[in-house]
């Protein structure tokens, strides 16, 4: 038992140590893309057809898929965190919980720099086309048409940002109720144990259940009795 308990810390540990490296490199990855992003936002005026724009346009998905692929290799780690310490309530559950929170939150920067990157991209689609075409391109400057354009995109942004977050919050609901339901089961399952390896406490719960249903009998009983005397009372005299 001593063995299986110094095995089991020792993976916890060992999964706990992962996640914080890998927290710690999405900190750095994340940082780096917000800065990508500022600096394709920054070259508005240049056109998405230029170079620059073309090479940064590169390096932006190559980085959205690392951290996508980093963000997925924490949320297994969680996972396999959360399997570690299955119905057991002790001090790393609120471990697991602040693990889960980090994930949520660079989950969300990173969606955050998304929108913003792509609302950099649409813009930059949109100049340019306005430079192709000077008539067209006064008549944009003139209606502020880009300007609505980036208006209802950042608006439908921040309804899908709310939808995921409150997903996200249903996620970790069902997931909080799962684990109390494993940790009530497992007390069910230590209770059975405990009864079949003494007798008399066995013994004793089936004596106590034994005496509620004979009183449940009685009373019933009673009751009857009470239920029949009224009614000969009433339509007898």
């Amino acid at each position: 038992m001593a063995t299986a308990a110094s095995r089991e810390t020792r993976v916890w540990e060992d999964l706990r140590k992962q996640a914080r490296k890998h927290e710690g490199e999405l900190d750095v990855k994340l940082a780096a893309y917000g800065k990508l992003c500022s600096s394709f936002d920054g070259g508005r005026g240049r056109g998405s057809g230029s170079t620059a724009d073309q090479v940064t346009n590169k390096i932006a998905k190559q980085k959205a898929r690392e951290i996508e692929a980093l963000l997925q290799l924490l949320a297994d780690i969680n996972h396999d965190m959360s399997g570690v310490i299955a119905g057991v309530a002790d001090s790393r559950s609120h471990t697991l919980a602040r693990h889960r929170d980090i994930l949520q939150d660079l989950t969300q920067e990173f969606r955050r720099l998304d929108l913003q990157l792509d609302a950099a991209r649409e813009r930059a689609t949109l100049l340019a086309g306005a430079e192709s075409l000077p008539l067209l391109g006064v008549q944009i400057h003139g209606q502020s048409a880009a300007g609505q354009l980036l208006r209802e995109r950042a608006t439908i942004g921040t309804s899908t940002h709310y939808v995921d977050d409150m997903l996200a919050q249903a996620q970790s609901v069902s997931r909080s109720l799962l684990e109390q339901r494993r940790m009530f089961s497992s007390v069910q399952d230590k209770l059975r144990m405990i009864g079949e390896r003494f007798p008399a406490i066995n013994g004793l719960l089936s004596a106590i259940r034994r005496r509620k249903s004979k009183d449940t009998l009685v009373l019933s009983g009673i009751i009857a009795s009470c239920v029949v005397l009224t009614f000969v009372y009433l339509f007898l005299w």
